[in-house]
Order: structure tokens, then sequence, then C-alpha cells
């Protein structure tokens, strides 16, 4: 499954991504992923980072919201959390470390922290770019 995480200015201008052919990257600064599952892996980041519980951080109102879906959930728009895209865009780099180390420890991800750093900097780099301008973060998620 292939998850692109990207940034826009609103909730109608993320559901735009599923009428593009190539989806959010001809749209939106993008970064994509196999198997960083935003169901799994964003609560848990933000628990990490935040310090917050992982079913607090998934009980936001923007946790995984969907917004659209095309087909059966064939390709689906879920929200990401402001608290997230907070909490990533302030990290330093050796915060981003722990973090990737974090992520390295869970099961379904099958990745080393060195693995899991690049995927966290994009992360990072994206909510960097979009917490200035109040663009907020959004999963496309194909199967």
């Amino acid at each position: 499954m292939l998850y692109s995480y990207f940034t826009a200015n609103s909730d109608e201008k993320a559901v735009t991504s599923l009428e593009a052919p190539e989806g959010p990257a001809a749209l939106f600064p993008t970064a994509s992923f196999k198997g960083v599952d935003p169901y799994l892996q964003v609560p848990r980041a933000e628990a990490f980072l935040t310090g917050i519980g992982e079913e607090a951080a998934a009980d936001n109102l923007r946790a995984m919201k969907l917004l659209a879906e095309v087909g059966e959930g064939d390709v689906v728009v879920i929200t990401l959390t402001d608290e997230f895209r907070d909490a990533i865009a302030a990290t330093d780099e050796a915060r981003r470390r722990e973090l990737a180390e974090f992520w390295s420890r869970a099961e379904e991800l099958e990745a080393g922290a060195d693995d899991m750093l690049p995927v966290v900097d994009e992360l990072a780099a994206l909510a960097k770019q979009a917490k200035p301008t109040g663009g907020r973060l959004y999963c496309y998620i194909a199967t």
C-alpha cells in the first residue's frame, strides 16, 4: 500500500487530490512511503513527540478523519492532526533520530532506524513547510 502524505490549506483542497491521476503529488508538496500507515504510526509518533497518550492522539477529531474515498476505499484521503504537524515540525535532528529509532521497533514496519530516518526527515520537512502558512497535513492512501 502506498501512503502519500501531503499538505494543503483546507480539507476541500485536499480532496481535489482524488481528481488528479497522479494523486496529490501533482498538486501539493508530498512525501510518499510504503508501509508507514497513518492509522498506526502517526498516533504513536504524536504520542511519542508530545507526551500525550496514543489513545488521546487517536481520539483527536482530526485524527485520521476520512474526507473522501474512491470506490469502496480503494483510494482515500484522511486528515492528520495539527498537533502532529506542530510536534514533528518542531523536531531537531536528534529528536528525529529518536523518532526513527522508536518507529523502527514497530513490528509491522520491519525497518531499522537508518531506514526510518529519511521518512521522519521528509515528514518533518513537509510539516515545517505547512505550518507557517496554516497548511494542514493529510494522507492519500491507495491500495
